[in-house]
């Protein structure tokens, strides 16, 4: 079978025309400014697509607390008098880990849908069945017609689907949780373009700090929704689906005039900055080779790759679909508090985000040699710590909100160190001619966590007590430690000996080094 790659450069040329590559990018990108080019459109553009797709996702954690009508059967059976005397959210959860406790329910519920307990925990993780059906597909349809049209109508697709969504979900349940299927769908089909793209418009020595920029956007959105989403349910909870839907939309539509297929498609790229690029332009020119899926199958780094990407991603889509309502339901904050302090796990991130960019390339350059050992050590290193940080919010009450709230900062932070500078990059140095293919399995199957916490947390939490989501909480210490156990145990940063790559860089070798002993260089 053969496939084309698009996230490779050309074997040949990386050969043949290394030197000229070099020398190239040394003196065009003094003529190539970066400010004003075609480039750096792409990549805003990119950053500002991953703002608003994860925007739209990570806003339902939220509202749906806005959305739901307090339910009667949810509220305890305390007196007007006990009520009224405000024996507080201290006895709400109190001071026990695993024991229930009784506690004054304050439904923060201010909607008009009749919606059962466990279809409001679920709905929200819907979203997630469309994506993880979409994703492999949206890679096989860039590589075939090339990612603009996918791009665009990601977007375009999806914000209508949830502006239509505050019509549908009064009228039927069921309607609503179809629409926010394919929502999720539509949202899935703009992740593989998004990155294909950046083979025809990143430079090789530009692409580290454009792909970093352009996927913080996706931390960028995690922190700004929920206090803009906040802000917006005041006026209705249908008021956050119509603004974030209709901006979604617009920006949609401009995208066509700014982002293009391939050079020769782009009215406004310069000739400086066509000869910059020309080199890294591999959708031009793919290269095709089989898949050698036998050596695919039977590779213990592809597994390794491949499961630790669904433990890990488990804790991220458990941070993203509840801490909002763990903050209700559990810590007891009001929805205006719970509007900012929701960010605390992304905002750790951020912070992860950029000491990545200011150290990994460092730590890259010297020490190559020991980048297997290092990645590994980085992250159990990182899982350790976010064990024993998750250990602390179970055991806190909700009488220690700062310190929950400094516990789930540091989380973000550990969790997506673990993600940038542990096991994440490895792909692109044990098999980087099946990049795209790899990933996108790994992604497809480790986004089933998206739609399965919801149940889960719906199992588990049935009266939103700090005892129930302890017992959430342990299942994310359970997959840290897993994923820890299986990068730690089966991972490598070594060229695999059946990728192209590594085929083509020992012929060279045996042919250059004919009449020596020739290295091994897999």
């Amino acid at each position: 079978m053969v496939r084309n790659s698009w996230n490779v450069p050309h074997l040949s040329s990386l050969k043949t025309g290394a030197s000229q590559a070099t020398s190239a990018a040394t003196s065009d990108s003094s003529e190539c400014g970066l400010w004003g080019s075609v480039r750096l459109t792409y990549t805003i553009c990119a950053f500002l697509s991953n703002i608003l797709q994860m925007a739209l996702r990570n806003m339902l954690g939220l509202v749906i607390l806005r959305m739901v009508k307090a339910r009667p059967e949810d509220a305890l059976l305390y007196s007007p008098e006990y009520q009224f005397n405000n024996l507080t959210a201290m006895s709400n959860c109190g001071n026990e880990v695993f024991e229930p406790s009784a506690r004054l329910d304050v439904a923060q519920q201010t909607g008009d849908l009749k919606w059962t307990r466990n279809q409001e925990l679920t709905f929200p993780g819907t979203f997630y069945y469309g994506y993880v059906i979409a994703l492999p597909l949206a890679g096989h349809l860039a590589d075939r017609f090339g990612g603009k049209l996918l791009f665009i109508s990601s977007l375009a697709l999806q914000a209508l689907a949830f502006l239509l969504l505050p019509f549908i979900a009064p009228f039927s349940y069921i309607a609503a949780v179809i629409t926010l299927v394919l929502a999720g769908i539509f949202g899935g089909c703009g992740a593989p373009p998004l990155y294909q793209l950046f083979v025809t418009w990143a430079h090789p020595t530009e692409r580290t700090w454009m792909l970093s920029f352009a996927y913080s956007g996706m931390i960028v959105g995690s922190i700004c929704i929920y206090p803009l989403a906040n802000y917006l349910s005041d006026f209705g909870w249908k008021v956050p689906f119509f603004v974030l839907g209709g901006i979604t939309l617009l920006y949609g539509i401009i995208c066509n005039w700014f982002i293009y297929n391939s050079l020769d498609d782009h009215p406004r790229v310069t000739e400086a900055e066509r000869t910059y690029l020309q080199p890294t332009s591999c959708a031009q020119a793919p290269q095709h080779f089989s898949t050698p899926w036998r050596s695919l199958l039977t590779s213990a780094p592809v597994y390794a790759f491949v499961f630790t990407h669904v433990f890990h991603n488990y804790g991220f889509l458990l941070l993203s679909l509840n801490v909002p309502r763990f903050m209700s339901e559990a810590m007891q904050f009001n929805m205006k508090e719970i509007g900012f302090l929701a960010s605390a796990p992304f905002l750790g991130s951020f912070f992860s985000k950029l000491l990545c960019v200011f150290s990994c390339s460092y730590f890259e350059g010297r020490f190559i040699s020991q980048l297997g050992f290092l990645r590994r050590l980085l992250y159990a290193t990182c899982c350790c710590a976010t064990i024993c940080l998750i250990a602390v919010i179970i055991l806190a009450s909700c009488k220690q909100k700062t310190l929950v709230l400094l516990m789930y900062f540091l989380v973000g932070l550990t969790t997506d160190l673990a993600f940038s500078g542990g096991y994440w990059p490895t792909l692109l140095y044990f098999a980087p001619s099946f990049a795209g293919l790899i990933s996108g399995l790994a992604n497809c199957m480790a986004h089933i966590s998206g739609f399965a916490t919801p149940h889960l947390v719906a199992a588990l939490v049935h009266s939103g007590m700090k005892s129930e989501w302890n017992w959430v909480l342990l299942t994310y210490i359970f997959f840290n430690a897993l994923a820890m156990i299986v990068f730690g145990l089966f991972s490598s940063s070594k060229l695999q000996e059946w990728d192209p790559r590594c085929q083509q860089d020992t012929k060279t070798s045996n042919i250059s080094n004919s009449n020596r002993k020739p290295s091994n260089t897999c």
